[in-house]
């Protein structure tokens, strides 16, 4: 199928997609800590202090969504999808409002579970379903909103955190999510009759059915396989956002350098993405499991072996290479080797597992920069650890080489 029959024939499943991956915009690391030192000095929390709030609120919705994740399997994704917007809004709205630590990590809290976690999750989910050949462009187009969201989101922040303050920042947030939410029902109910065959892709593919069990899954060989991968890209990448303003002054970035380096990393983003679900469709994911962490691998040993205004915008497009593979290939990855059928239970789980890993890392590296350790010295361990999860992926079979 050619590119724009896709997009005419699964265009409102994709377009789903985008607005929910972009959205999802409001729960992630970047968009979070881009107020972050605003936050910690309205709270008079350390690097280390928040680094830990922010990754407990990030374990206890990982954790849940063990749970949360799987249900998209059961119900249609339109209905969850608006419980997660819902929840996003209500969660911004929360945090500019935050009395108290308590509710600060309470708020934090809802941000994880209902953007970066239940938000991406649908948005992704809606488009995985669709069948090998065109599942990976697809998914593609759809996990566009993630960099759309990092490109566009960033400038607009400090903008307006400059102007109108931190506080009423997050509640435009909380504002625009519900527009958009309000907009998608409009436009739902408007083409509701139009192409009606479409509305089994969102529907839930196995009403009835509990699907495996999760220990099932965790015993499973090539699950184990894929999970080292899986939570490097993640926990690395929530350490370099949630600390990126520390890291620029580390390095000497202005802001104004530091939100179009970003933007670099979303348009990069962008391209490989594009690129891999091409690449999905013709290769397979399995094959493309083993190299998408190489531009991570090499920012990291960047980050570590030179400084500079210059190493900003290289360090962020290389970032970008991994990211936009990321989700297209994971979601490909678990399609191919365990079918479709309880794809979102299984996602769910890894969805889990990496938030996880996400959970750990700015608390770690928090503490780490407290006790003294060095950029440098962390960089090149993550370095390591990337090399050493790619070698494992090797191991994996491929569904591709017998057809």
């Amino acid at each position: 199928m050619k590119f724009h029959e896709l997009l005419m024939r699964h265009g409102r499943v994709i377009g789903l997609g985008f607005a929910l991956t972009f959205l999802s915009s409001f729960g992630q690391t970047f968009f979070i800590s881009l107020s972050g030192p605003n936050i910690r000095d309205a709270f008079g929390l350390t690097n280390g202090t928040f680094g830990l709030l922010y990754s407990t609120a990030t374990l206890c919705s990982g954790l849940l969504m063990i749970w949360v994740g799987g249900v998209i399997d059961r119900i249609n994704i339109r209905l969850y999808a608006s419980i997660a917007l819902s929840g996003l809004a209500a969660s911004a709205l929360s945090l500019s409002l935050a009395p108290n630590i308590v509710m600060l990590g309470l708020s934090l809290f809802g941000l994880r579970l209902f953007g970066q976690g239940m938000s991406s999750h649908a948005g992704v989910m809606s488009t995985a379903r669709l069948p090998a050949g065109i599942r990976g462009r697809a998914t593609a187009v759809a996990a566009l909103g993630f960099p759309a969201g990092e490109a566009i989101l960033p400038g607009i922040v400090i903008a307006l955190i400059a102007v109108l303050g931190w506080i009423t920042t997050w509640r435009t947030a909380a504002l625009f999510i519900v527009v958009c939410l309000c907009l998608g029902w409009s436009v739902s109910f408007v083409l509701k009759s139009k192409d009606p065959e479409l509305d089994g892709l969102i529907q839930a593919s196995s009403p009835h059915e509990a699907g495996p069990r999760w220990i099932d899954v965790l015993r499973d060989w090539r699950f184990l396989a894929l999970v080292p991968t899986m939570i490097g890209y993640p926990a690395i990448v929530t350490a370099y956002f949630f600390h990126q303003r520390l890291i620029a002054d580390i390095k000497g970035w202005p802001l104004e350098l530091l939100a179009s380096s970003i933007t670099i990393f979303a348009l990069v983003s962008v391209t490989v993405a594009m690129l891999t679900g091409s690449l999905v469709d013709r290769f397979g994911a399995v094959r493309l499991s083993h190299f998408y962490l190489l531009g991570l691998t090499i920012a990291s040993v960047a980050i570590a072996a030179f400084g500079g205004p210059v190493l900003a915008p290289i360090f962020f497009g290389l970032i970008g290479l991994s990211a936009g593979a990321t989700n297209v290939i994971i979601a490909a990855v678990l399609a191919e080797l365990f079918g479709t059928k309880h794809l979102g239970k299984i996602r769910a789980l890894a969805g889990a597992i990496m938030v996880v890993a996400s959970a750990a890392t700015p608390g770690a590296i928090g503490l780490l920069f407290d006790a003294g350790i060095g950029l440098g010295t962390i960089g090149l361990g993550f370095a390591a650890y990337l090399v050493a999860a790619a070698g494992i992926t090797f191991a994996l079979p491929d569904p591709r080489a017998s057809e």
